[in-house]
């Protein structure tokens, strides 16, 4: 019972570490490439992105003008409203909810750390078996993103595409 007493201070210090560690768990903060995780299971799709700060709007820290607070608040409402991922019409998938967090733009930034736009989606998808394609929009939305690494995980399997260019589409059934 002793050996428990002197553990539980060691696990409570961890825990926000520990939590911090899986709140964040889309990959690699690369400049120029942004991160989509997907899975189809039933007739729901749910969409993890990652886009590093610098790709959506020009710098790192926390907004010191107007004019960055503003590129902040573009950037949230462009991957809220989610018009760059548009899957296949056929599926008939609708936006369930959507949730962004910008990391690394408030007052507790790190001077000199990464920050990341990381978001959530859910789709309910009538037609699932539909779902042949989706196209993923990020460089258009942010034209510093240059390459969009989508990894999918479906009842079939996973697969990792990677996206160029002007590439968009990622194919669902691969």
């Amino acid at each position: 019972m002793k050996m428990h007493m002197m553990v539980f201070p060691f696990l409570l210090a961890a825990l926000p570490m520990m939590a911090n560690a899986a709140e964040r768990q889309l990959g690699p903060h690369i400049h120029g490439q942004a991160s989509v995780n997907m899975s189809v299971d039933g007739g729901l799709m749910d969409v993890q992105v990652s886009v590093p700060g610098h790709d959506a709007v020009g710098f790192e820290h926390p907004p010191a003008s107007p004019r960055e607070r503003s590129a902040v608040d573009r950037a949230t409402a462009t991957l809220t409203g989610a018009g760059w991922l548009v899957p296949a019409s056929a599926a008939g998938c609708t936006l369930a909810s959507a949730k962004v967090s910008p990391h690394g733009f408030g007052d507790a930034a790190e001077p000199g750390g990464h920050a990341d736009f990381d978001a959530e989606y859910h789709y309910a998808c009538r037609k699932v078996a539909e779902l042949d394609h989706v196209d993923v929009r990020l460089a258009s939305a942010f034209p510093a993103v240059r390459k969009v690494v989508v990894d999918i995980i479906t009842a079939s399997g996973s697969n990792q595409q990677d996206l160029e260019g002007s590439a968009t589409r990622v194919d669902v059934r691969q």
